[in-house]
């Protein structure tokens, strides 16, 4: 099915740009990282733009969506980023990519109560997780280094990647997709450079590291069209579900590239998370 194809395409560029956060976030400043790969992401949105000759579409309430929306998705990528950087990609995928549990809990919130088989599989994910979480926890109290604030941004960046979701699918009742990401991420850069005053911004980064964030830009930005692309097609959310790996394609590289090892609990909660949220996500 060419649906599944699209998100598995989608899945292994956002799984890679994900592995190469492992690399900036230890060797360039969050902030000059998060400034350069959007700053890209943009430039290749514009593109997008031009090349199809799509219209880009602005109302006010668009606009003040899309603010809100940018806050959310850098202050959330930040969190993926600080999480990343602190201990095992094992342990911070996952967490992160069960973000929609916390869209249930808003439906339910709302007024959609979950499913008998939404709650089964919820379940299935918290097991998958404490599978993965709680050795880690057990392996770490031996040493000096604690999980905690790996555990505490990913949890962070898992909430608050929901909610930037959840006000960037309100945005395409208002308007277009590909506009509503190029705001956001116009949005995202000013929230950025404005709370940071710019002071911990340097844009003296080496050659090499350029390369790795222009990759990242574009990647980011490739992903996206695909999952645009894939609405072409009669069962988008197809897509969706074999995108929703990306996490796990990143450990399976940091795992080969870092020889990160993961325990066969840790292994099969992993594989349960994965596979519950992809469940979960065909609704």
């Amino acid at each position: 099915m060419v649906e599944i194809g699209l998100g598995l395409i989608a899945a292994f560029a956002w799984g890679f740009h994900d592995f190469f956060v492992r690399i900036v976030v230890r060797q360039i400043n969050i902030f000059t990282a998060l400034l350069f790969s959007n700053c890209v992401g943009i430039f290749g949105l514009v593109s997008i733009l031009v090349y199809f000759k799509e219209p880009l579409f602005i109302s006010q309430t668009f606009l003040l969506i899309s603010i809100l929306y940018g806050l959310l998705f850098i202050t959330a990528t930040c969190s993926l980023f600080l999480a990343f950087q602190q201990g095992p990609i094992f342990v911070a995928a996952p967490i992160i990519c069960a973000y929609p549990l916390l869209s249930l809990l808003y439906a339910a919130l709302l007024g959609a109560p979950p499913t008998t088989n939404q709650w089964l599989l919820s379940g299935l994910v918290l097991f998958g997780l404490s599978l993965t979480v709680f050795p880690q926890i057990n392996k770490d109290s031996k040493k000096e280094s604690s999980i905690f604030p790996t555990i505490f941004w990913s949890v962070v960046a898992a909430f608050l990647f929901s909610l930037a979701f959840y006000f960037g699918q309100n945005q395409i009742i208002h308007g277009n997709e590909i506009s509503s990401n190029l705001l956001a991420r116009l949005a995202a850069i000013v929230i950025l450079y404005s709370l940071n005053f710019g002071k911990s911004i340097s844009l003296k980064i080496r050659f090499d590291q350029i390369l790795i964030l222009v990759f990242m830009g574009f990647a980011d930005t490739f992903a996206l069209t695909i999952m645009v692309y894939s609405g072409n097609f009669s069962n988008p959310e197809f897509s969706s579900v074999s995108a929703s790996i990306f996490g796990l394609i990143t450990i399976i590289l940091v795992c080969i590239f870092y020889r990160e090892r993961l325990s066969v609990p840790q292994g099969l909660g992993v594989g349960l998370v994965f596979v519950s949220i992809g469940i979960l996500s065909l609704g």
